[in-house]
């Protein structure tokens, strides 16, 4: 038999401990053997990093883990550099960026691997995310507008009948589960960390992208997510600086990867923060100043700022 292609998968967890181990866990009965789990911990507050520890000390995760904590919480990006930084002076062939609260199914990295093999074009390839315990879908395959920021998730609250089961070109993976060649990290640099949050990862394809690469969605892969339960997920009332990154990351990342003026990224931003403003009084969400504060930065920041 051939030797299995290398495989780092990258976990990064905030205050996140039970949603962390459900993950790890599900990767017990991964079928892919080559591979070992960079786990970040992002500077937690609370005692998530001395949980890990112990249950590694156990010897309950049936593989190779390496453990790690930053000094400072650094955002979505920053967290998974961290450990990419380590993980690719030892020369995987493939990274997976995975979220900690997601569950893997077994063949879910095999899949994704395998596809990569055999497309040596394709740089970026992800999996199909449903909502946790549904056949409803989160995610399979993104879509980003250049000339106004806005990114959308193909199948989006859709119920799953096999109509998105054919592997398609995307605008992007997000990094819910994003499998990733060394070569394109190598060629356009790791994701920029001060996104901090939102966007960073469609940025990064966006730059693959311009670099020649394909992105494929590959929707045998199957994850199933919790959904950015440490901000508030899609619930009524998000954290208030949820609106601060989405608005400036949004309107950054076509200043940043294409040319000219930039109206209609500008006037999208502009329809997004009245939108938002809006919501904040009718659905009547707590730290109304809060979040009217986030909103203005956000767009202060998105102009004033590379």
């Amino acid at each position: 038999m051939m030797k299995q292609a290398a495989v780092a998968i990258v976990i990064v967890n905030w205050n996140g401990y039970k949603d962390t181990i459900e993950c790890l866990e599900s990767l017990n009965s991964n079928l892919y053997s080559n591979f070992k789990v960079f786990l970040v911990d992002n500077c937690s507050k609370n005692n998530s990093y001395q949980l890990l520890q112990q249950d590694i000390d156990t010897n309950k995760y049936q593989y190779d883990i390496e453990l790690m904590q930053t000094e400072e919480n650094l955002g979505f990006a920053g967290g998974n550099n961290f450990a990419l930084k380590k993980a690719m002076k030892q020369n995987y062939k493939y990274y997976w960026l995975l979220n900690n609260d997601t569950i893997a199914k077994a063949d879910s990295l095999s899949l994704l691997v395998d596809f990569l093999e055999k497309n040596s074009n394709v740089g970026i390839t992800g999996s199909k995310i449903y909502y946790n315990n549904t056949n409803m879908i989160w995610f399979v395959g993104g879509k980003f507008n250049r000339k106004t920021g806005k990114i959308a998730h193909i199948g989006y609250k859709d119920v799953d009948h096999g109509s998105y089961n054919q592997i398609t070109e995307v605008d992007y993976i997000t990094g819910c589960s994003m499998l990733v060649r060394h070569s394109v990290f190598e060629e356009i640099g790791l994701m920029k960390e001060d996104y901090f949050l939102y966007f960073e990862e469609t940025d990064f394809n966006v730059r693959a992208r311009k670099k020649g690469w394909d992105i494929k969605i590959n929707p045998q892969s199957v994850i199933y997510h919790k959904v950015s339960i440490s901000s508030g997920g899609e619930q009524r009332n998000q954290a208030p600086y949820v609106a601060y990154y989405d608005l400036r990351n949004g309107y950054w990342i076509c200043k940043r990867n294409f040319s000219g003026l930039h109206v209609r990224a500008f006037l999208y931003m502009m329809y997004k923060s009245v939108k938002k403003i809006g919501k904040i009084y009718l659905l009547n969400q707590p730290q109304k100043g809060t979040r009217l504060k986030y909103i203005y930065h956000g767009v202060i920041d998105a102009l004033i700022k590379p």
